[in-house]
């Protein structure tokens, strides 16, 4: 008798387990197949094309023969590598620098504003990273001229009567901060008022009460609880940063004197692919720039502990 009902208390439990572990399969399988696009364009776009690099940087395109690290020596020997390497670290510098400070506060700022004018603001900052890298060379190209700038009496102050004084005094470095800035900063405040909006509201409240003000807030309380976003910003820049082409490639368009066709590290990858033939030793030096890209970011994981969770 007891044994009979033993069973058949414990026939419920094993039904639900077993309905359960379905409903997790299930889950699992329509996570995969909404990730099976992405993965499927990764590995087309991103994986395959990495490998190929590698690949390729160990051939001597020319001949087509083995040429195991003959590629990476030719690009190492390049006179212009070390100031190309140089201008790329100090662009990235600037760039990182004032994206984490100018974003964190901008975002900071629009987070204490009301809500239908944080939302105009975040639009503002928003628009311009829809417009290509292309387009915004050419758009600075007339911001920068103080014949026709909008901000022509900021440059006439300034006593600069021309683009290239503007670009000289600014240096490219610091001229390509200001684009990739102004074409990026608007997405991260973005991200980063999502972060700031999904802090726990009594959190806030607490340090409110405790006397909190807005700037001590954001400086002790919010921006520490969002650093994580903040280091993915960073990450990402620096990827970015690493990789910049267009804008050094399109300058010239500003006039003959400042065309330069090895300023970037990509620079010095495409010359050697299109202009000399030479893919073998353009894909080593790609090789290159990616493993300084992944080299940075996985410095900036562990010094950060970017993975723990937090308890």
């Amino acid at each position: 008798m007891n044994e009979t009902s033993g069973t058949s208390a414990g026939a419920p439990a094993v039904h639900r387990a077993r309905a359960l572990r379905a409903k997790n399969r299930r889950a699992t399988l329509t996570a995969y197949l909404f990730l099976l696009p992405y993965l499927a364009l990764l590995l087309l776009f991103g994986l395959f094309p990495v490998g190929y690099a590698v690949g390729l940087s160990f051939v001597d395109t020319i001949s087509g023969a083995f040429a195991g690290l003959m590629n990476y020596r030719l690009a190492l020997d390049d006179f212009r590598l070390g100031q190309s390497l140089v201008n790329v670290l100090t662009y990235v510098a600037m760039w990182v620098s004032l994206m984490v400070v100018g974003t964190v506060t901008l975002a900071s700022i629009v987070d204490v504003m009301p809500r239908r004018l944080g939302t105009s603001v975040r639009t503002v900052f928003f628009l311009p990273g829809a417009v290509t890298s292309a387009a915004i060379v050419v758009l600075w190209l007339f911001i920068l001229d103080p014949q026709v700038s909008p901000f022509k009496a900021v440059f006439a102050f300034a006593g600069w009567d021309n683009r290239f004084q503007v670009i000289d005094t600014l240096g490219f470095a610091g001229v390509f901060t200001l684009m990739a800035f102004f074409a990026y900063a608007g997405g991260w405040i973005v991200v980063l008022h999502g972060a700031l909006t999904a802090l726990p509201g009594e959190v806030m409240e607490a340090a409110r009460i405790d006397g909190c003000r807005p700037v001590t807030l954001a400086l002790r309380i919010k921006i520490p609880m969002i650093w994580r976003s903040i280091a993915l910003m960073a990450i990402l820049s620096i990827a970015n940063g690493l990789q910049l082409f267009v804008e050094p490639q399109l300058l010239g368009l500003a006039g003959p004197q400042l065309a330069r066709n090895d300023w970037s590290l990509n620079q010095l990858a495409y010359q050697y692919a299109f202009s000399l033939g030479d893919f073998g030793v353009s894909a080593a030096l790609s090789t290159m720039i990616l493993v300084l890209s992944v080299s940075i970011a996985l410095w900036i994981v562990f010094a950060t502990n970017f993975y723990r969770i937090d308890k």
